[in-house]
């Protein structure tokens, strides 16, 4: 349940795995072998306000800017058997995060770019990396995300791939569920099941039950407003079993993040780091005209 560990995880599985759209295309495929239904999904920006139209055509979502999609202020909590371990403010303006954990003084951030920011106890001041490229880190963690949490892929993967578009991604680590999800991915889905719940003062909150052998009294939770309102994992799966209970809670409140001063550094120091940027992916070289034209 740990971000840190997911995130050491996406990136592993980006090793593992094949190109991403070609990942995409077999995830669609499986879905057309179960006999799942997809859906077209329509976006109006119109001053910052998504609305969506459902259909039953393959599923397309369409934005101008990263702004449309990311268009309001989230802070989560991050709870592990009761106990609050961290929480995430989301600046929907900046598009940023800042993660403040319990009993460290040093918050993490991270940027829409894939990069995240950690302080550096050593030398005393902030440092940033950058892993993978921003649509790569955001495929991976869609991917690992999904099927760790039993959460519907179409959704994911749609957002995923039209950020990309307007070359931003999902890298916030969990918190963009709050811009993916809706109640209708998980109506009319056997795998889950819907109940009535009360919760910040609406009786209209509306609670998808899991129905997973291996992941007893999970559940997704919805607000008055069809806004995400919980998550609650509890899993006995193998991918799972060394985390504890889990619960992410997520409110809708005006957050302020701004990115530290930071130094740049990659993830394999010395001269082979310039070598082999895998920042820039496995295949780097492809960088390498628009590098010479920049310098």
């Amino acid at each position: 349940m740990q971000p840190k560990k997911l995130f050491i995880a996406a990136v592993l599985l980006f090793f593992l795995c094949p190109v991403h759209g070609q990942l995409l295309d077999k995830l669609k495929q499986r879905a057309k072998e179960r006999g799942l239904e997809t859906r077209e999904v329509s976006f109006d920006s119109t001053d910052n306000a998504v609305n969506r139209t459902i259909s039953n055509e393959e599923e397309e979502l369409v934005l101008k800017s990263a702004n449309d999609f990311y268009n309001k202020d989230v802070i989560m909590k991050l709870f592990n058997d009761g106990q609050l371990v961290q929480t995430a403010y989301f600046d929907s303006e900046t598009i940023a995060m800042r993660t403040e954990q319990v009993g460290n003084a040093n918050p993490l951030y991270h940027d829409d770019q894939g990069k995240f920011y950690a302080y550096d106890k050593d030398k005393g001041h902030y440092s940033t990396m950058k892993l993978l490229p921003t649509s790569s880190m955001g495929f991976m963690t869609a991917g690992l995300t999904t099927q760790a949490y039993k959460l519907p892929h179409e959704p994911y993967f749609e957002a995923f791939k039209a950020l990309e578009d307007v070359g931003s991604g999902l890298n916030f680590l969990i918190l963009e569920l709050a811009f993916i999800y809706k109640p209708a991915h998980f109506e009319n889905n056997e795998s889950y099941s819907a109940q009535k719940k009360t919760c910040n003062g609406s009786n209209d909150c509306i609670r998808f039950n899991y129905n997973f052998p291996d992941y007893p009294e999970s559940y997704i939770q919805f607000d008055g407003q069809g806004r995400l309102n919980e998550l609650y994992i509890n899993s006995n799966s193998p991918e799972l079993k060394d985390e504890p209970k889990g619960k992410f809670v997520f409110t809708y409140q005006d957050c302020k993040v701004s990115i530290p001063e930071a130094e740049e550094q990659s993830i394999i120091p010395g001269p082979l780091g310039k070598i082999l940027p895998i920042e820039k992916g496995l295949e780097p070289w492809k960088y390498n005209k628009a590098d010479n034209k920049k310098n």
